[in-house]
């Protein structure tokens, strides 16, 4: 029989490691010795009944991948959700091509989602967009930097975080934000918005990630986002920093019913999307 490689007919709701979790359940169940339509998953199945690692290495590679789940899992899948290709990937990663192309199929299956949805956010950011990113949190914001499509800032907030490994002894998310961080001052005001999402923003969340973007363009900053930082950006940060290095607890703010209702996550994306496909058009 011919398998394919080809992803098989799946839920809406299925994860991005389905084909993972399909395979782990039939490595463990009576139906063990059934052949799937699938071949990556096949493969995946003879790998958890043999464990043979010489004859599946990039499966066993990747598996390692996404069981350690550190930075090479948060690197890796960031990049795959902004676009990038398996050699770009590879490159960054220090990886084999093979290996991103198997950890794709097998454990973060989302190419095939083009566009912000609630589905990505739901598998890749989850609950800290709402409830607020911990420092351990590392792998979820990346993904949430990356859900904007955005490869030049997705390889900024990448740099600027193994630049500070070298200046704290943080790990997590505070890396970001320590005593004496060279970050950008932008990149700063996003990640205290996500770790304290109670407290009103700086300024609106889109604006600002485009001011960094043209930023890391290099180019003049337009006009309209020239608007200077509110008096407690310095203070936020602080207490970002705190939570995420501390536990200092934070309490949620009163909603004032008088303003808007914010906007839900993938409208903002989408209209982060729409004004860079504005800018570009302009610029032709």
């Amino acid at each position: 029989m011919s398998l394919t490689n080809e992803l098989p007919h799946m839920s809406l709701f299925a994860p991005p490691c389905q084909r993972w979790k399909i395979a782990c359940e039939f490595s463990e169940s009576s139906q063990a010795d059934q052949f799937l339509e699938d071949q990556i998953t096949q493969d995946a199945v003879d790998y958890l009944n043999s464990q043979d690692e010489a004859q599946y290495p990039e499966i066993y590679e990747a598996c390692q991948i996404f069981q350690q789940d550190f930075l090479c899992r948060a690197e890796m899948e960031a990049r795959i959700l902004v676009g990038q290709s398996d050699a770009e990937i590879a490159v960054h990663c220090d990886l084999t091509q093979e290996i991103v192309d198997i950890y794709e199929k097998l454990f973060f299956s989302v190419r095939h989602r083009t566009m912000p949805s609630d589905w990505l956010l739901k598998h890749t950011v989850g609950s800290p967009h709402f409830t607020g990113f911990k420092d351990h949190h590392l792998r979820q914001l990346w993904a949430w930097f990356a859900l904007h499509g955005v490869p030049e800032v997705l390889d900024q907030v990448i740099w600027a975080y193994f630049e500070e490994l070298e200046h704290t002894d943080d790990m997590g998310l505070s890396v970001y934000l320590h005593p004496g961080s060279h970050v950008h001052p932008d990149l700063q005001a996003m990640i205290a918005d996500c770790v304290t999402p109670y407290f009103p923003p700086l300024y609106p969340w889109d604006r600002v990630f485009l001011r960094y973007y043209q930023s890391i363009l290099g180019g003049p900053i337009s006009k309209e986002l020239q608007i200077p930082p509110s008096q407690d950006y310095q203070t936020k940060i602080k207490v970002a920093y705190g939570v995420l290095t501390t536990g200092l607890k934070v309490t949620a703010a009163v909603w004032d019913c008088n303003l808007p209702i914010k906007e839900s996550p993938t409208e903002e994306i989408e209209k982060i999307l729409q004004i860079l496909d504005l800018q570009k058009a302009t610029r032709i």
